[in-house]
């Protein structure tokens, strides 16, 4: 059996002086050290989380000025074509117009053309009717009956 002597007692002692010095020592502030970790790993997690919804909430807010950056493209984009479509019809409502104006002056220059061939025409049936005239008649006619003659010919023409 175990006998109880001295030595027992010493190292029993030693034992117990040893725990208590150890915990005062050694425990207490390794405790404290974990409960400061544990704190510090707490707080880390926490602001992670924060973190976390920060950027979820700034990938919502990202997304949303996206789409609403889109939005504002495609309605530019929408508002160009329609006025370049407008510019368009407008150049050919201007292009229509001018044509018709041009037109408009090529016929009366056309129509001043043909009044100024006329007068030539007549000018010249009158010179070639006055000078058939002249020989069919063998003498000579005045000015005067040479136009008499020419309009009367020419009336009878325009019918």
């Amino acid at each position: 059996m175990i006998s109880i002597n001295a030595t027992l007692l010493l190292t029993m002692l030693n034992f117990v002086l040893l725990v208590i010095l150890l915990r005062i020592i050694l425990f207490k502030p390794l405790l404290k050290f974990l409960d400061e970790r544990s704190r510090t790993i707490a707080e880390s997690l926490r602001q992670a989380e924060e973190n976390r919804t920060r950027t979820e909430a700034m990938k919502r807010e990202e997304e949303e000025l996206i789409r609403n950056a889109r939005l504002k493209a495609s309605e530019i984009v929408d508002k160009a074509v329609a006025s370049a479509h407008n510019e368009g019809r407008e150049l050919v409502r201007k292009a229509r117009e001018e044509t018709q104006n041009i037109l408009a002056a090529t016929q009366k220059e056309l129509a001043e053309e043909a009044e100024r061939v006329k007068r030539e025409l007549r000018g010249e049936v009158a010179s070639l009717v006055i000078a058939l005239s002249t020989k069919v008649l063998e003498r000579e006619i005045t000015e005067a009956d040479h136009r008499k003659l020419i309009e009367e010919g020419l009336n009878i023409l325009k019918r």
